[in-house]
């Protein structure tokens, strides 16, 4: 996968006049070298044991951002007027069709003006996000070349996925994010790496732990789809046809952010929407998800035993426009890390997405490309990321008109 690019020397040492003078003390008085880590002085163990560290600098002036893109809202700024919508989902289980036609009409609503939800009485246990959460954990307290051994080498079928992978996207600047990221289907692949990493038994905890949390996510990712059809007044089944009873494309990622000395400076992740379907998203109790609402960031905060379900680009598309995929991000903090599980559900690569002609009306004329795959939205962003454009141009393709193929 492309990685993210640095930004300009000369930008770097014109930010670090602006820095504060937390920044300016991190150098360290042993005459560090490139790629050695773990002799960084003024930075917390945590920081020490991730992968993000490898080959910085040591003044880490490649994680400095333009200032135009400095955070102006810090990740526990809990006080904004506006806060993200919580939807109850208990009636998906024991609810009348009458309370069932209520939250599904709700829970567009929401995706309509926001583009994120909350959601609550979602059916997966808190054990089993407790559980998934802990062995995250486990994973990045492990020492650096213990987690190492689960990087994928470039010749590998599994390169873009294992610990240490970069997003793909192209960022102003380095995103200071750890990460370990494995495909769920349509094949699920989390084994092997896993199996790198940890010692027989741990692994088999761990991918069962995976297994189990991802497998339920599977099954509320359908009932959402489901939901949402009901609620813009199409067949239930509508979103969930191109799936064809499995999974679909779909990809399991933990992110880590430890504390961070520059966090006045730079960000976890910048500003994106997420091209897939949809993501499901649980985090731990440390906030940092932070979400634009009418040009507004959003800190949103961590609750328990709530997921946080968004629309990517490929559904605003399939609804003509219906469901926003709004930009989010992720800010740090200097005390505290920061963990994430996020789960990006897409229908299977070559499954033909086709605008409902339902959508397509007078008040709400076509707006996206009428039919188009996952595949082919793929390659495209592939293309656009190796050719060094930014991570907000992305979707235009879905605006343009359809291909001949699919015509």
């Amino acid at each position: 996968m492309p990685v993210a690019q640095p930004l300009h020397p000369s930008h770097h040492k014109s930010l670090m006049h602006e820095a504060p003078n937390h920044f300016r003390t991190l150098a360290p008085r042993n005459g560090l070298h490139r790629g050695q880590s773990d002799n960084y002085s003024g930075l917390r163990p945590e920081a020490v044991k991730s992968n993000l560290l490898r080959g910085a600098s040591a003044d880490l002036s490649e994680f400095i951002w333009p200032k135009d893109q400095w955070p102006s809202v810090s990740h526990n700024d809990f006080h904004m007027a506006q806060e993200l919508p919580t939807v109850d989902l208990s009636d998906l289980h024991h609810g009348s069709e009458e309370s069932r036609e209520a939250t599904a009409k709700l829970l567009v609503k929401t995706f309509s003006e926001w583009g994120f939800v909350q959601v609550i009485n979602h059916g997966v246990p808190t054990e089993v996000i407790e559980k998934m959460q802990n062995q995250a954990r486990n994973f990045f307290d492990l020492p650096l070349e213990q987690k190492e051994k689960g990087v994928a080498s470039s010749t590998s079928k599994h390169e873009g996925f294992g610990y240490g992978v970069e997003s793909g996207f192209y960022y102003a600047g380095k995103p200071w994010i750890d990460r370990f990221q494995c495909r769920w289907s349509p094949v699920c692949e989390i084994r092997e790496p896993v199996e790198k990493v940890f010692s027989p038994t741990d692994a088999e905890e761990f991918s069962t732990s995976i297994e189990d949390y991802n497998g339920r996510l599977d099954k509320l990712a359908m009932q959402i789809l489901e939901l949402t059809a009901q609620g813009l007044g199409l067949p239930s089944d509508t979103f969930i046809k191109p799936f064809n009873g499995t999974a679909g494309d779909c990809i399991a990622r933990m992110n880590y952010y430890p504390p961070c000395p520059l966090s006045s400076l730079t960000l976890g992740l910048g500003a994106h929407t997420d091209p897939n379907l949809l993501t499901i998203l649980s985090q731990c109790k440390v906030g940092g998800l932070q979400v634009c609402k009418n040009g507004t960031w959003i800190s949103v905060k961590p609750k328990p035993d709530t997921l946080i379900i968004n629309i990517g680009d490929t559904f605003e598309a399939w609804t003509n426009g219906r469901f926003c995929s709004v930009e989010h991000r992720a800010v740090v903090n200097e005390s505290e890390a920061r963990m994430s599980l996020v789960y990006f559900a897409s229908p299977p690569s070559k499954s033909v997405i086709q605008i409902p002609e339902q959508l397509i009306t007078a008040k709400h004329p076509l707006r996206f490309r009428p039919s188009f795959t996952w595949e082919e939205y793929k390659s495209h962003l592939f293309k656009r990321h190796v050719g060094g454009n930014g991570v907000k141009t992305s979707k235009e393709w879905l605006r343009l008109p359809a291909p001949t193929s699919h015509t």
